[in-house]
């Protein structure tokens, strides 16, 4: 009996043993993520996860280390995994959702929103639930990342060129000083030779230059407190003084406050007599100094009780020391996620930052805002490719000819994967001179309503009942006036009378006046659209459909409703999707007002015999009848809030 009571002990205590040993593994791993060092605490979870290999808490904890880590592969098998074993939901009711994120971070984006539909299915009892509005947010924009790359030009796909002040480590440009960048970074106190093995696991962001002028890892800042990193960097109109990001971190993130910097010779002095941040040790951060109207004025980033959710953007005047005059959310473009690295272009009175939540093609976007003429931001717009990736494109800001911007996108430096680490990148690009003033109206083209669009028979998505279309109104004249020679035969098919060669001319010279006439139209009256948006105004688009009446009119009816959500469909794609912004708003200020009417209004004389297919499909008569008409546009002033 004695050599069974060893053997239970030996089990017991090499159990308690393990246990421990676990826990000490996972308590070290979780330390690592609160310093930022995923590496290490990657390295103790995979240890732990050998000693528990069906653990589901381990299996979490690895796939949101990765997904912070922003290996966005790693991170989806395991949150693959976690899903599969917990489909219910009752553990980790979010595994799918953050499943179907990392997908689209690898650029996946039907895969991702396949997921993303079952996610908001799981949720909709509850279509309040931060899951569920974060699903449909995400059915939104990987709907509308999926039209966008239908139409990429040569220019939305060259690459981005990456800056030669790149490392291994994550760097994130801010400005100029000087004829100097001014960028922040994320190092280690010490690194092996070769860069890829780090030995320290203490990384500190901290403020640079380039060209340096200091030694290799020595920060600009002088004064520095050893318990705070810094980060960030704008500089005031009358370069007087700066800003940048005095930060704490502390177990849920970064604590942080807006502090000022006064100019030295080649280095920084903190000014220990100023800050801002308030009693309750809210998060400040992400200053931009810039002038408006002749007042100074400050951008920045707070999560506080004002906010709508994550980090808000606040504008705020300043007085000639930098003090907060007053300041206000930026409501309009806020959202219940993350707004970030505000910068305002003097040039174009836009406001560049990034977000979360607003739809775009990777987990942070950068979008802009136009200053409209009554003073208000206008709603967000996607900045677009190539200056947004699946991955995370934040801090953009332009000097001279040159935007700037950095990303973890595939082709940053890395020692451990491919997104890893930020660094900056950069384009030339086509600016006003700043002597310009910029006017608040250009002139453009008035175009004669109505506008008329063509389309080809039963088109789009033909044979049909649906009321929807998935193509846009550019796509369906494209394919249209592809067909021109195939109209064309079957017009002069089997005759050669002078009626068929009236036919053919009168068709030829639909094609070429009609047919294209009402897109060059289309093209000119949305720019009549946009500056009426930019003017502050709500605009409504009065459109109204017809057919010829081949078929029943309960059909043609569904068709004409398809040709209207063609035309709905240019307007959300066009541009880079700018209108889509202002669709999306509540109320919307760009709305398309519509007036089907199917065969009702088409001409009598026009054939509908199915078996006389020359003049009922194919003649310039019936051709007439296949149309949209843009017939008013509504005007309405809003007054600002």
């Amino acid at each position: 009996m004695s050599r069974f009571y060893l053997i239970c002990f030996l089990l017991v205590a090499t159990q308690t043993w393990g246990q421990k040993q676990l826990l000490k593994l996972v308590a070290h791993a979780d330390q690592q993520v609160v310093a930022l060092d995923y590496i290490e605490a990657l390295k103790y979870y995979q240890q732990a996860l050998e000693l528990e290999p069906t653990s589901l808490d381990l299996q979490w904890k690895i796939a949101q280390t990765n997904a912070q880590f922003k290996d966005y592969k790693t991170a989806a098998r395991f949150y693959l995994k976690v899903y599969q074993q917990d489909s219910d939901g009752q553990r980790y009711p979010t595994a799918q959702l953050q499943y179907a994120l990392m997908l689209k971070q690898q650029a996946m984006y039907k895969e991702a929103l396949g997921q993303f539909k079952e996610v908001k299915k799981f949720f909709s009892e509850d279509k309040t639930s931060a899951a569920y509005l974060k699903a449909n947010q995400e059915i939104l924009a990987c709907t509308w990342v999926l039209k966008q790359l239908k139409f990429l030009s040569a220019e939305e796909n060259t690459p981005l060129i990456p800056h030669p002040l790149n490392t291994i480590d994550a760097e994130f440009a801010h400005g100029f000083y000087n004829d100097t960048l001014i960028y922040s970074a994320l190092k280690a106190d010490s690194l092996a030779e070769d860069q890829e093995q780090v030995y320290s696991t203490n990384y500190k962001l901290n403020l640079y230059q380039f060209p340096a002028m200091a030694p290799k890892n020595t920060g600009m800042l002088v004064g520095q407190k050893p318990q705070f990193e810094y980060g960030n960097f704008s500089i005031s109109p009358d370069y007087s003084f700066g800003f940048c990001s005095e930060c704490e971190r502390i177990a849920l993130g970064l604590k942080c406050k807006i502090v000022r910097i006064l100019p030295q010779e080649n280095s920084w002095l903190l000014d220990s007599t100023f800050k801002i941040d308030d009693s309750e040790g809210n998060y400040y951060s992400m200053p931009h100094i810039f002038e408006l109207n002749k007042k100074m004025q400050l951008v920045y980033c707070s999560q506080n009780a004002e906010g709508l959710g994550g980090t808000d953007l606040f504008l705020a005047t300043l007085n000639e020391h930098g003090a907060i005059l007053n300041s206000q959310n930026l409501r309009a473009l806020n959202s219940v996620e993350n707004e970030v690295s505000p910068w305002f272009d003097p040039l174009l009175q836009r406001l560049y930052f990034s977000s979360t939540w607003h739809a775009g093609f990777g987990g942070l976007d950068i979008f802009y805002s136009n200053l409209q003429a009554d003073g208000s931001f206008g709603p967000p717009i996607n900045l677009g490719m190539p200056y947004n990736s699946a991955a995370n494109d934040l801090y953009f800001f332009c000097e001279d000819d040159t935007a700037f911007l950095s990303s973890n996108r595939l082709g940053s430096l890395y020692a451990s994967h491919p997104t890893c680490c930020s660094d900056v990148f950069f384009t030339y690009l086509d600016r006003p001179q700043p002597k310009q003033e910029q006017t608040s109206t250009q002139a453009v083209q008035i175009v004669q309503l109505p506008i008329r669009l063509y389309f080809e028979n039963d088109h789009p998505n033909p044979k049909s009942t649906a009321e929807t279309t998935e193509f846009s109104y550019e796509e369906t004249y494209v394919k249209y006036k592809s067909q021109y020679p195939l109209y064309l035969q079957n017009v002069q098919e089997g005759r050669d009378t002078s009626a068929a060669r009236y036919q053919a001319q009168s068709l030829y010279t639909f094609f070429e006046n009609d047919v294209d006439k009402g897109m060059n139209d289309l093209a000119f009256f949305r720019e009549q659209v946009w500056q009426a948006l930019q003017s502050g105004q709500q605009v409504s688009i009065i459109v109204q459909g017809f057919a010829s009446p081949l078929a029943k009119s309960d059909y043609n009816v569904h068709l004409t409703k398809r040709r209207i959500a063609s035309i709905i469909n240019y307007f959300e794609e066009v541009d880079g999707g700018k209108f889509s912004a202002y669709m999306q708003t509540t109320p919307s200020r760009l709305q398309f007002i519509e007036v089907p009417m199917g065969e009702f209004q088409a001409k009598k004389e026009v054939s509908d015999n199915y078996y006389d297919q020359r003049n009922s499909v194919y003649s310039k008569d019936a051709s007439l009848e296949r149309r949209i008409e843009i017939i008013e546009l509504r005007t309405q002033t809003i007054s600002p809030k």
